[in-house]
């Protein structure tokens, strides 16, 4: 299967009568965009590899589950907060300290401490009842109903899938004019270089489960029945799979970076951290259009090309990323009541080649925001060096790397 994907603005309704939503991803059958004048290579120039960046409970119930710089390293850093409580973990997830280095680790009203041990989802231990209707290469197809209309996603499982090993889970949002079945498998292109945003391969250890989510007709453009997907979607996997649920992670271009931005203001509590490419706070339904946006951090990430002319890089900037930093700052009492770090503005790429990758000093180190800048266009597969046109040298793309760094801090 493959798709040559041009990027198009898309004007669409939000079903719950917000205002009309500008979508950035796109596909040459819908008008809007004018065709990039560049011709996109079979292959790219010979260059230099780059361097390396409210919802349901989190178990429901029975009856709830369907059937059968240059990267640098990062920094340190009320309403109604769950509390965790943690041990301090060992060499690996699963394994248990040593008497002579086992001590209690920090209890925080609402988050986990970094290195926490995992927390084992309703799944573990257990066999799956899900039943899949449709095996594809590299995954399996799935359909939950959400308020009378089937909404579909892909689950792929580690090799040697253990019920009594805790799994961190990463979930994928497609952009406008892809799917969610294109982030399984899909011949290779500047859009899907490989599966799961280039996350799949780099997961050496089988420590991943991987899962990608599908929008009604391509978009996410259906407000708070999208975040309902999401959760009841999210819920069926952690009561049917061994999921870590304290390391979950979703990433997302375009449409799908936008989407991804919804949820990092709703579930926070069920999401550990965010990785955006091209990210828009201004053309996508926001929980806070319904009073329902929360006052709480989310460790966060975002790629962005300066010369993007879609999802343009100045407007991320100015509200997107402030929006995050707001509510990421150090807590002032070292535990719950995070302070405002918008002040602090990112080290950026000013040149024609290379990227900057800032990690913000006033976060909350568990909490943490890295900006990474380059400058290309609308293209979430960033390189440094080459033609920094939209569909070249994807090839040498840095984002995987730095995004698993990102994921693994945690």
């Amino acid at each position: 299967m493959k798709y040559n994907f041009q990027k198009i603005a898309v004007a669409a309704l939000s079903t719950m009568g917000m205002a009309v939503l500008i979508a950035c991803g796109g596909d040459s059958s819908v008008q809007g965009y004018p065709e990039s004048s560049e011709t996109i290579p079979e292959s790219s120039d010979t260059v230099l590899p780059g361097s390396s960046e409210v919802a349901p409970a989190s178990s429901a119930s029975d009856s709830d589950i369907e059937p059968a710089s240059s990267a640098t390293v990062p920094s340190s850093s009320a309403q109604d907060l769950p509390t965790s409580s943690e041990a301090t973990p060992a060499s690996s997830a699963d394994a248990v300290p040593s008497s002579s280095s086992m001590q209690a680790a920090p209890t925080f009203k609402f988050g986990y401490a970094l290195g926490n041990a995992p927390t084992p989802s309703k799944g573990c231990g257990r066999e799956t009842t899900l039943m899949t209707d449709r095996k594809v290469e590299n995954g399996e197809h799935h359909v939950v109903n959400v308020n009378g209309t089937n909404r579909e996603y892909f689950i792929t499982l580690p090799q040697n899938y253990d019920n009594n090993k805790k799994y961190k889970l990463l979930i994928a949002l497609h952009c406008y004019g892809s799917s969610a079945e294109d982030f399984v498998h899909h011949t290779p292109d500047y859009d899907h270089p490989t599966p799961y945003y280039g996350q799949q391969v780099l997961d050496k250890n089988g420590d991943y489960i991987f899962a990608s989510f599908g929008a009604v007709g391509g978009l996410w453009n259906k407000g708070q029945e999208d975040h309902d997907f999401f959760g009841k979607a999210l819920t069926t996997i952690e009561d049917n799979y061994c999921i870590d649920t304290s390391r979950v992670f979703i990433t997302g271009f375009s449409f799908g970076a936008m989407f991804s931005y919804s949820l990092s203001l709703d579930y926070q509590d069920r999401i550990r951290a965010v990785a955006t490419y091209a990210v828009a706070d201004w053309n996508i339904w926001l929980p806070s259009e319904a009073n329902a946006e929360k006052n709480l951090p989310i460790a966060w990430m975002n790629v962005h090309g300066k010369a993007d002319d879609r999802c343009t890089y100045d407007r991320a900037l100015s509200s997107a990323l402030p929006r995050i930093l707001k509510k990421n700052g150090k807590a002032s009492d070292g535990d719950s009541q995070f302070t405002d770090a918008s002040d602090e503005k990112p080290v950026e790429n000013q040149g024609n080649t290379g990227h900057i990758c800032h990690d913000f000093k006033n976060v909350d180190e568990r909490f943490p925001v890295k900006w990474c800048s380059w400058p290309g266009g609308h293209q979430w597969t960033a390189h440094d060096t080459g033609n920094m046109s939209v569909g070249w040298n994807w090839e040498q793309t840095w984002v995987p790397e730095e995004v698993h760094k990102f994921f693994e801090q945690f």
